[in-house]
């Protein structure tokens, strides 16, 4: 997708201060996909210095969530997470920055299913995810 479209369709969001605090940003969206980043600061660590799991899982959250608003809400219809798994496989690090991308691998009237994976800017894979939204 065009960089400018894009960058129209995420200053059309709704405002979120997750999103702001977390420093999310979108990278690319297609037909049926969407992949955002975010940076590893010391505001997103455990106590011993790697990448909070559960900011992983808010990122995680927030990649599939906007991807089911953005490419298959209707006016008028509402997103909801229903349920998200997820296994981290390797740490993330300050400096790093953490790609998240969410494919739609089932879209059906009502249901959504996404595969998510997180990796760092060397194309390591951190965390993988299963995410279900449902339109209401």
């Amino acid at each position: 997708m065009d960089k400018e479209v894009l960058q129209k369709i995420w200053s059309e969001l709704p405002e979120n201060e997750l999103i702001s605090y977390l420093g999310i940003e979108p990278v690319e969206f297609g037909k049926d996909f969407i992949t955002l980043k975010m940076p590893v600061t010391s505001r997103v660590t455990q106590i011993d210095g790697i990448l909070h799991g559960g900011i992983t899982f808010a990122l995680a959250e927030t990649v599939g969530s906007v991807g089911a608003y953005v490419l298959y809400r209707k006016q008028g219809e509402s997103i909801r997470g229903i349920e998200l798994s997820g296994n981290h496989l390797r740490a993330g690090k300050v400096g790093d920055t953490i790609f998240a991308k969410a494919t739609c691998i089932h879209n059906g009237g009502t249901l959504q299913l996404w595969d998510i994976k997180a990796t760092n800017q060397h194309d390591k894979l951190i965390s993988s995810f299963k995410f279900t939204t449902i339109k209401i």
